[in-house]
């Protein structure tokens, strides 16, 4: 089982996490947290400002009485062994904080990664003190990966072997293992992180190694839903698609769901199940490998914050594939993400997540090129779309780019 910050931004939050839990203790489960509520944004915040000078003490204690509010409402008369290994935990973190790094992306995955150590320990120590045997393991300790900082790769072989050694013995002594989602480590015992929103291909790790009979995360909605219902009134949901489809959305942005958590439960057919914490007698959407109601609703992804960068050549020359081969190597060398691109003759497209940062660091390694861009923009993506559909959604906004496939639209807009 996974749990998202937005189910744990409060009290309640956890107490409700700890409900579901002890309610399906009874069985060999495993389950993983992600931080608190806002708390990977604060501590990517703190990253930024790190690079600009900026003085850090006042996120740094944002971050820390957040936390201790929660604490304060779960244990009003106080829990001497949590506080102190939570006030070790933040020690830690803050000497992460004034760390002299080598690079910014090992700053991000030990500095971000305390969000969900924060969390997995305030959810131990809550879930034992209602009397659920459990047992906290770190996801240092059974995540093996790469050092590719910020979406590192995992060890399969390695992990698998730390996982059935910690794992299995917890199991057949009849505790729930509690991990954090997010984080793992590499062969120099850094800390790495798989990529943002990665919590959910943690739980597809262990339902892989562990030949589970299923993974769920639990959500504030009633399921997978076909649009964002904080935009979109009139969303429904999916009852049921395929991994193929999953892998789809998921890679177009839809947040439900990281783009790599399919792939591991598609190799052993095990189901993912997307459900309401507000009520577990409800139907999940299930994502498993029938495709029969892969096409029968139309999917709406909408991601805000995107930059759209044309790449051309100075003296007109035609883009081929060695300017293409060049762009992408500085794409990966930046650890950008593209998420639409289009070429025409003399021009290369490209759009992206905005990062003032990387913008700036792709704009000095492809110098040799005429470059122009445009920031603030949004992709609106719709699996399965109708024509009518997608001229509404586009309305009165200013289209830069459109991208048709025979399944999948693309538009990128400004707002008006």
């Amino acid at each position: 089982m996974k749990f998202g910050g937005a189910l744990m931004g409060n009290a309640q939050g956890i107490r409700n996490v700890a409900n579901l839990i002890e309610e399906f203790s009874c069985e060999p489960l495993v389950v993983v947290v992600s931080a608190i509520g806002k708390t990977t944004n604060a501590l990517e915040k703190i990253c930024e400002k790190i690079e600009s000078g900026e003085v850090l003490e006042n996120d740094f204690f944002s971050v820390k009485q957040q936390h201790l509010q929660i604490i304060n409402e779960l244990f009003p008369n106080g829990h001497d062994e949590l506080a102190e290994s939570l006030s070790s935990i933040f020690d830690k973190l803050w000497d992460a904080i004034i760390e002299k790094y080598p690079n910014r992306y090992e700053a991000y995955d030990n500095i971000v990664s305390f969000g969900e150590e924060l969390s997995s320990c305030l959810n131990y120590y809550y879930l034992s003190s209602c009397g659920v045997k459990i047992r906290q393991i770190s996801a240092k300790c059974l995540i093996s990966t790469d050092s590719n900082y910020t979406d590192a790769s995992v060890n399969w072989e390695y992990t698998g072997k730390t996982i059935s050694s910690r794992v299995i013995p917890a199991f057949n002594s009849g505790e729930v293992i509690i991990t954090q989602g997010f984080i793992g480590c590499d062969s120099l015992g850094k800390t790495t992180t798989l990529g943002r929103e990665g919590s959910d291909f943690t739980a597809a790790i262990f339902g892989n190694l562990l030949d589970a009979d299923e993974v769920t995360i639990w959500k504030n909605v009633p399921g997978l839903m076909n649009a964002d219902p904080s935009r979109f009134d009139n969303a429904i949901k999916i009852d049921n698609i395929s991994y193929y489809e999953a892998i789809e959305l998921a890679y177009y942005g839809a947040s439900v769901i990281h783009p790599k958590t399919i792939q591991p439960l598609k190799a052993k057919n095990i189901p993912l199940y997307v459900r309401p914490y507000y009520d577990t007698s409800a139907a999940p959407t299930s994502i498993t490998d029938d495709t029969t109601n892969d096409n029968k609703v139309s999917s709406i992804i909408v991601v805000d914050d995107q930059t759209l960068l044309s790449i051309g050549t100075k003296n007109l020359d035609f883009i081929g594939e060695e300017n293409l081969k060049q762009i992408f190597e500085v794409f990966s060398r930046n650890k950008v993400h593209i998420n639409l691109m289009q070429n025409s003759a003399v021009s290369f497209s490209v759009c992206f997540n905005q990062d003032s940062i990387k913008l700036e660091a792709i704009i000095k390694d492809l110098k040799e090129y005429r470059l122009k861009y445009n920031t603030g923009l949004k992709l609106i993506t719709v699996r399965h779309y109708k024509d009518e559909l997608v001229d509404n959604l586009i309305g009165d906004n200013k289209v830069y780019l459109v991208q048709k496939s025979r399944a999948t639209v693309q538009v990128l807009v400004k707002e008006k």
